[in-house]
């Protein structure tokens, strides 16, 4: 049964105490920083990036920041060092001495860019719609769309994939739509990555997102503390927050409580 974060506290903080260390993974969009409109203009506040400060100076956490975003895009809005970023779901991994991009999403880059070109000719008459290349996805996003429009947004963007062949799966989020390589890779293998590559025993994995794409690193963090950001009953995660400002609320604490 999903469980409210903040009237939990007692329960992660016996979890806490007993790890040999943390590693930290939060979204950025919705999680670190609220839904914008328009997603170039979305900004971490001096408070949360402050808090992230503090945290990456804890022995005991280790924390990536993991988004739909490209990785550079990524770290141009957060600009904190220590810092593990993994953009485009996952696909892309660097900080702390990691680098990884995987090896089928790099290799289809410029089918996708074609995919692209494709898709921003068939969209350019709909206002409020948004193509956004990423490397190595790419997203639709239609936020800015009247409504009656987004019928025809998602007809030409699932025309456009489908036409591609099976290199490419088309995901769903809030209020975008996300071509991504198909692969065997996803937030879930990211995680899972850079758990590995940490080898640390007795590390507790502390995951918060609010995408369906989260839903893929819930699902393989059974027995860690996972956080549903936003209204979403039907999840994997363990516990939930309403929004970012409760995420802010978590990270202070979280900070005050390891050692």
């Amino acid at each position: 049964m999903l469980k409210s974060l903040l009237q939990s506290l007692p329960e992660v903080d016996a979890r806490i105490q007993s790890a040999n260390r943390i590693a930290l993974f939060l979204d950025f969009d919705g999680t670190l920083a609220p839904i914008v409109a328009d997603p170039s203009t979305a900004r971490l506040s001096e408070v949360v990036r402050e808090a992230l400060l503090r945290l990456v100076e804890r022995e005991s956490i280790v924390t990536t920041v993991i988004s739909g975003r490209a990785v550079e895009d990524l770290y141009v809005r957060i600009r904190v060092d220590n810092v593990i970023y993994s953009g485009n779901h996952g696909l892309e991994i660097f900080g702390r001495g990691l680098r990884f991009v995987e090896p089928a999403a790099d290799a289809r880059r410029g089918h996708l860019r074609r995919l692209t070109e494709l898709l921003m000719g068939r969209l350019r008459h709909i206002p409020g719609v948004l193509v956004e290349d990423k490397g190595l996805t790419t997203s639709i996003h239609f936020r800015q769309a009247v409504e009656g429009d987004v019928p025809a947004i998602e007809q030409a963007v699932r025309a456009s994939v489908a036409a591609s062949g099976s290199w490419f799966r088309l995901g769903t989020g809030r209020e975008v739509f996300e071509i991504v390589p198909r692969t065997d890779w996803h937030k879930g293998a990211a995680v899972k990555w850079i758990m590995r590559n940490l080898r640390e025993d007795g590390c507790l994995p502390i995951y918060a997102g609010d995408d369906n794409s989260d839903e893929d690193a819930f699902a393989v963090l059974p027995d860690g503390v996972t956080i549903r950001v936003g209204g979403q009953p039907a999840t994997c995660a363990h516990y939930s927050v309403p929004g970012p400002a409760e995420v802010y609320r978590f990270l202070v604490w979280l900070e005050s409580r390891a050692a």
